[in-house]
């Protein structure tokens, strides 16, 4: 099984052109590693492009809003 860090630098790409989503990261959920994706909100249609899983890895949806530097 790959690891997490690589999963994550697989996909990262291809989650971040998703519209709604906002960063990627890795994470824990219920004892294991897993892949965070934070989301602008719970639309259900950004929900519904989201993956629950990537080769077999927990993807963790986390409702953050927009992101901003200062």
């Amino acid at each position: 099984m790959a690891t997490v860090k690589a999963v994550k630098r697989k996909h990262e790409g291809r989650l971040m052109s998703l519209p709604g989503v906002v960063g990627v990261g890795i994470g824990r959920k219920e004892g294991r590693d897993c892949i965070c994706v934070y989301v602008t909100d719970d639309s259900p249609k950004i929900l519904a492009a989201l993956p629950r899983t990537l080769e077999e890895i927990p993807v963790e949806i986390i409702v953050s809003g927009s992101f901003t530097s200062r």
